[in-house]
């Protein structure tokens, strides 16, 4: 009930910024940590105030959850702009399943994401219907625009993202969407795979940058060493003349 309730306040900040554009970029790293960015943008105009700039306005909404916002560990960025203005939240998770069912910020889109992990896979799908936009309901942010990006450090196996760049994966909402579901299949052996190899690859690189700084603190001592001895003789050459 609690996990619910900070949901709900969480939300709350969308409501603040209700008919506005969200776009969400989740990247997986290769070791499964997921970093998570939370852009939510509005027009400008709907913070304008004769008492106060469009960043304090900003603030003054965001500082009213920003109890809630804290415990689920959330960091926040102002973003003014002359047309759009809002915020950008960002956080950090220890893995790919701990993402999707503790993210306060996919629950715009569904009510409940489903992460599955076994063996051989990570299946990720909506097991909710997906939320259309709603002009006149006041129970939930009138989001004319979703825009989620989730990046992979493989190929997924199987997805269902209406774009495709490389390693990331673009699913779109707008106010026509009417239905829409999300599915996405990672595998686990891949990903494993790839993971070995990173720290392979990490391994060698800090072995050969460890390598290169003790041979130029080597060089360093050498060439000091033989500056050392050129002016020692030379100091001796010196005082003999004398």
């Amino acid at each position: 009930m609690k996990k619910k309730r900070i949901f709900i306040i969480v939300f709350t900040v969308l409501f603040l910024l209700t008919g506005c554009s969200v776009e969400s970029k989740v990247k997986i790293s290769y070791d499964g940590e997921v970093s998570e960015k939370v852009t939510i943008l509005t027009n400008t105009a709907a913070f304008k105030n004769d008492n106060s700039t469009v960043k304090q306005m900003i603030e003054s909404s965001i500082s009213n959850y920003s109890q809630a916002l804290n415990f689920r560990e959330y960091e926040s960025e102002i973003v003014t702009g002359d047309d759009q203005s809002g915020a950008m939240f960002s956080k950090q998770y220890t893995g790919i399943c701990s993402y999707f069912q503790d993210t306060g910020f996919n629950q715009y889109v569904y009510h409940h994401m489903n992460c599955v992990e076994d063996n051989f896979y990570i299946t990720i799908k909506n097991d909710t219907n997906y939320i259309p936009y709603c002009e006149n309901c006041s129970d939930w942010p009138k989001l004319n625009k979703v825009v989620f990006k989730l990046t992979l450090p493989i190929k997924a196996e199987e997805n269902n993202a209406d774009k495709v760049d490389g390693n990331t994966y673009i699913w779109l909402y707008d106010e026509n969407t009417t239905n829409k579901d999300f599915y996405i299949k990672i595998n686990k052996t891949t990903f494993n795979e790839n993971k070995a190899k990173v720290e392979k690859q990490n391994k060698r690189n800090s072995l050969i940058r460890n390598t290169s700084i003790i041979i130029g603190i080597l060089i360093f001592v050498i060439v000091l060493l033989f500056v050392g001895v050129i002016l020692y003789k030379k100091y001796k050459s010196n005082k003999m003349e004398y």
